[in-house]
């Protein structure tokens, strides 16, 4: 029986956001090998003077990456920090360069390391910086609005699903009439109506609901309001409504 072993992968995005702190950190790190500051040029060979600053490199980009994710504490204490990385990182570099140096015992040198230091700290977090603001920002795309009466369609028998026609409250249940048929579903008309809030259509009637575009014609009987609809059912309309149906161009 073999046994996997679990291998952990970077995603294609977090591999990407990986690559701008170790190109820093080597770019710092090959620059400095080449130039050879505190005297490293002339004291360490080639191999020793890539290791030496791979390693100062190192505590520089991570310590800066540490304190650039703080960026939600108050600005006074963000500047403390970056304050007190700079001397430690100052303080190591002395420390280091005692033991490989013999010029490097007076605190002199300590006042200089904190100088230079706290320049390339700087330095390292501009570069940050200036990359972090030349990545394009991702367009927020809006999500599309849901279509209203597809959604209030998926109620429906496929068979039945198609141009809403008129709505009818029949007990507990709601008749749907469209182009394609009629079909029962368990639904208060209000809710229904509210559902469809934007949609070409009105209430009429307590118990009738009509798509605008299906009413064919309009008659008065014994005094009542009437639309005929384009499957041929006739819909009253109620006193309570007859104002807002007059207003939508019904009659």
């Amino acid at each position: 029986m073999v046994t996997r072993r679990y291998m952990p992968h970077f995603t294609l995005r977090e591999w990407r956001k990986a690559r701008v702190p170790v190109g820093i950190w080597l770019l710092v790190t090959v620059i400095c090998t080449i130039a050879g500051p505190f005297g490293t040029i002339d004291a360490l060979g080639w191999a020793e003077r890539f290791g030496y600053w791979g390693i100062i490199a190192a505590v520089s980009v991570l310590g800066s990456i540490l304190l650039m994710r703080a960026d939600n504490l108050p600005s006074p204490l963000r500047l403390g920090l970056w304050a007190l990385f700079t001397v430690v990182l100052s303080v190591m570099i002395w420390g280091l360069n005692i033991l490989l140096f013999d010029a490097w015992l007076a605190f002199g040198q300590l006042g200089y390391l904190l100088f230079t230091v706290g320049a390339s700290v700087i330095a390292v977090h501009a570069a940050f910086w200036l990359i972090e603001i030349a990545q394009p920002v991702p367009e927020v795309v809006a999500p599309p609005k849901p279509d209203t009466v597809s959604q209030f369609m998926q109620r429906l028998p496929l068979a039945q699903r198609g141009p809403l026609i008129r709505l009818e409250a029949q007990d507990h249940y709601l008749n749907v009439v469209t182009t394609k048929g009629s079909a029962l579903i368990l639904m208060r008309l209000g809710d229904a109506a509210q559902e469809l809030t934007g949609v070409n259509g009105l209430l009429v009637h307590r118990s009738h609901w009509v798509a605008l575009d299906a009413v064919t014609a309009h008659r008065r009987e014994k005094g009542r309001d009437v639309l005929i609809l384009s499957d041929g059912s006739e819909v009253p309309v109620s006193r309570t409504y007859r104002a807002a149906a007059k207003e939508a161009g019904l009659f």
